[in-house]
């Protein structure tokens, strides 16, 4: 990704400045989880899209002031959900890492190693099944460059928003 920084023009308002920037952002955002998912991606895959996740998410938390809409909240929420389904990937990983550092070879090791080595795989689907279907629905990233551009969401885009925050359970 490239820094927001490097464009940043300090004559212009912060709102100015994420309009122009955070679009683009997000849109390169879109594309290396798009990339990523595309070559099934291994665990140090997923925690690098989950690094990126985490950038994006907390520079759009910076500039929550520039938008204050509840249809930005409710997208920053979806952000935070993709973030912590790779997390839960990571988390077996790292765990499986650590019993093998800690524990004595053993077949209680070895089952629980393949257990999370199972969950790892079991999450890794479940966040590229979130990611496609809900995420990045159709409409998803158009919604999000305009939104952050600040153009109004189209009528389509608020229809699908619509649409899938009828079918995410709560949590």
């Amino acid at each position: 990704m490239t820094r927001l920084h490097t464009e940043w023009n300090e004559r212009s308002s912060p709102s100015v400045n994420a309009r122009r920037r955070l679009p683009r952002m997000m849109s390169e955002y879109f594309a290396e989880v798009r990339a990523a998912l595309a070559e099934k991606p291994s665990p140090s895959r997923l925690h690098q899209i989950r690094l990126a996740s985490k950038k994006i998410r907390y520079t759009l938390e910076l500039f929550r002031s520039c938008y204050g809409a509840a249809g930005f909240e409710a997208h920053l929420k979806a952000l935070k959900n993709v973030q912590t389904s790779l997390g839960d990937v990571n988390d077996a990983v790292a765990a499986s890492r650590l019993l093998g550092e800690l524990m004595p070879h053993s077949p209680s090791r070895r089952a629980l190693q393949a257990f999370l080595k199972q969950r790892a795989a079991k999450k890794a689907e479940e966040f590229g099944a979130h990611w496609t279907e809900r995420f990045d629905a159709p409409g998803q990233e158009r919604w999000w460059t305009d939104f952050l551009g600040g153009r109004r969401a189209t009528k389509s885009s608020r229809a699908v928003h619509r649409n899938r925050a009828r079918r995410e359970p709560s949590r």
